[in-house]
Order: structure tokens, then C-alpha cells, then sequence
């Protein structure tokens, strides 16, 4: 055996993605790609941890991983299920959690399940999207040159990374509220509402993904299958939950208020342009009725005839409503 294979033995990390092409990630980082299957068993056979990736696996992918390493796709409502129960299971020598992770299309912000499977030292992780976490999660190996000596290590500081982002989330989220809370008292704008609504949606969306962490996490510290130095990692990160859940409850508050307010200065704005409106009707029904009786189809109207009959009735609805002003003025109406 080389010095090669020797400290890849010792130190290496392995990654198998999509078609099964794996990583190897030594401890003073850099990447060397597998692609053999042949290769990848002999490495699983010698290595501390296999981390297998897969995404969107075909058929022939999937009776690889069952037929060497036990793994089975489960059927696809499992990952929508948000029963803990079919999120978490503990087999005799195997254990499976779904964890969701936040996943960002365009303007749309939603959670992914992804699928975590550990058996001795292997871990196998099922997804069926492009994560940011697992892309920044390998630069991170790489950059840092990280050691993981089990497969449970390397899930805690995955979902530990995952966590970070949620709490960068959340900062978002808690200054967007305090400039929003600004700008509602100088604009009332559609994109003030839309931002509210988008906000509001990412922080329960937030919410989501940090409670249901917090049900699967607790189970995970149960389980005889992961090792106290990860238990450790994990309360940590459990401790990291509840203080973020904390803030999407303030921040719930925070825009429920936010909405209130703005909510306040449109019905303020509707009921100064309704009294614009209303007297602008009572300024104007005077003349209106003046008009009207003249338009009256009667041979015997007083003044009809008159030749200045017309100038009279303008006077008549000019005086009545110039009165009718200076009374409003009186009475510190308008």
C-alpha cells in the first residue's frame, strides 16, 4: 500500500454524486474525483466516512446503493409527510431522518425535504433539487480542509450550515421590518404590501423548517446510533433552534404590527378622500337643486320668463353656496 492510500485511509472523505462520481477530499484539501463503482467500494471498505449525494438518482443508481449499502428510495409522499413519524426511523442497524432545507426560486422561497440515511460509516443523503447549502457545504470541506471521523459528524455540521443560513434569513428579515416600518409613514405603495406578504411568508416558512429541526434533532439525541461527540454538536445547535424561533415569533409580531399600521394609514387616506368626495356632493346640491326646479317641464315657473332670470338663479346659486362655505368655516369644518 502507498503513503497515498495510507492517509487516504485514514483522513479521506468521499462524495458520490448524482451518477455515483465520487470526491476524494484529503485532509489538506483539493478534490480527486471517482467514478468507478469498483473504486468507490474499495473506498467505503477502507475510509472513515462515504458521503453518497444523490440527486434525482436513476434506476441503475438505485440498486447500487440497495444492493451494497441497504439504501432504499422511500415513496415520494414520505417527504411531504410532516408527521414525525415519517420523518425520523431507527432500524437495527440503520437510521433515516428528513430534514427540509431552504430552497430559492426567483422571488419564491420554499423548504426541500432531503433524505439522510447513515448505516456504520456510511451516509447517504437523497434529494430531489439544487440546494445552496450542499454546494456551499463542499467549498467549505475543500477550502477548510475539514476531518469527519463518522457519519453523523458530517450531518450535524451540515444541518449546522443550514442553520447559519436561516439565521442570515432571519437578519434579513428583521431589518427589511425596520425599514418598511420607515417608509410606511411617507409611502403607501402596492410594493410595501407585497414586501410585508413576502417577509410574512419567509418567516413562517422559516418557522416551519426550524420546528420541525427541533422535533427530528430531539429524536436524533435518543438514538443509540450517534456518538456523543456529535450529541454534543447537536444540542448546540438545538440551543441555536429555540433562540431562532424565538425571533420568528418577534418578527411575526413585528409585521402583524407593521400591517396594522399600514393598515391604519390606508383606512385614514380612504376616509379623507370619501370627505373630499362627500363635500364636494353637499358644496354643489344647492345649485343642483336650483337647476333642477328651473329644468322643470311647467308652463308657470317664477322668474321663468324674466330677462334676467338667468343672471338671477346664477347669483342665487353663487350666494347660497359662498353661504354655505362661510358656515362650514364658522363651524371649523373645512
Amino acid at each position: 500500500m502507498n503513503l497515498f492510500d495510507k492517509w487516504l485511509g485514514a483522513f479521506g472523505l468521499y462524495l458520490l454524486l448524482l451518477v455515483l462520481k465520487a470526491y476524494v477530499i484529503p485532509i489538506g484539501g483539493g478534490i480527486r474525483k471517482i467514478t468507478e463503482k469498483d473504486e468507490i467500494l474499495d473506498f467505503s471498505r477502507r475510509t472513515k466516512v462515504l458521503w453518497i449525494d444523490v440527486r434525482e438518482p436513476s434506476e441503475e443508481d438505485l440498486l447500487f446503493l440497495e444492493k451494497e449499502f441497504g439504501f432504499r428510495e422511500p415513496p415520494k409522499e414520505v417527504f411531504e409527510d410532516i408527521e414525525i413519524s415519517s420523518r425520523f426511523y431507527e432500524g437495527r442497524d440503520y437510521l433515516y431522518a428528513i430534514f427540509s432545507f431552504l430552497v430559492q426560486h426567483k422571488e419564491e422561497v420554499f423548504a426541500e425535504p432531503v433524505l439522510f440515511f447513515i448505516k456504520e460509516n456510511i451516509l447517504i443523503t437523497l434529494r430531489y433539487n439544487k440546494i445552496v447549502t450542499f454546494s456551499m457545504f463542499k467549498r467549505i470541506i475543500d477550502r477548510r480542509g475539514l476531518e469527519f471521523h463518522y457519519p453523523d459528524q458530517l450531518m450535524v455540521e451540515l444541518l449546522n450550515l443550514e442553520v447559519e443560513r436561516i439565521g442570515n434569513r432571519l437578519e434579513i428579515i428583521g431589518k427589511r421590518i425596520r425599514s418598511i416600518k420607515k417608509q410606511i409613514f411617507s409611502e403607501q405603495s402596492t410594493e410595501i404590501i407585497k414586501d410585508l406578504a413576502y417577509y410574512d411568508e419567509l418567516n413562517l416558512t422559516l418557522r416551519e423548517s426550524i420546528n420541525e429541526k427541533l422535533r427530528i434533532l430531539q429524536k436524533l439525541l435518543r438514538s443509540t446510533k450517534i456518538n456523543n461527540v456529535t450529541k454534543r454538536e447537536l444540542k448546540l445547535i438545538i440551543e441555536d433552534l429555540y433562540a431562532l424561533a424565538d425571533y420568528t415569533s418577534i418578527y411575526m409580531e413585528k409585521i402583524d404590527s407593521v400591517q396594522e399600521s399600514l393598515l391604519g394609514l390606508i383606512t385614514i387616506k380612504q376616509n379623507q378622500t370619501s370627505q373630499v368626495f362627500a363635500f364636494i356632493a353637499t358644496l354643489f346640491l344647492p345649485p343642483t337643486l336650483i337647476a333642477s326646479i328651473y329644468g322643470m317641464n311647467f308652463d308657470y315657473i317664477p322668474l321663468l320668463h324674466n330677462p334676467h332670470g338667468f343672471w338671477i338663479s346664477v347669483i342665487l346659486m353663487v350666494a347660497i353656496t359662498g353661504g354655505l362655505l362661510a358656515w362650514l368655516k364658522l363651524r371649523k369644518i373645512i
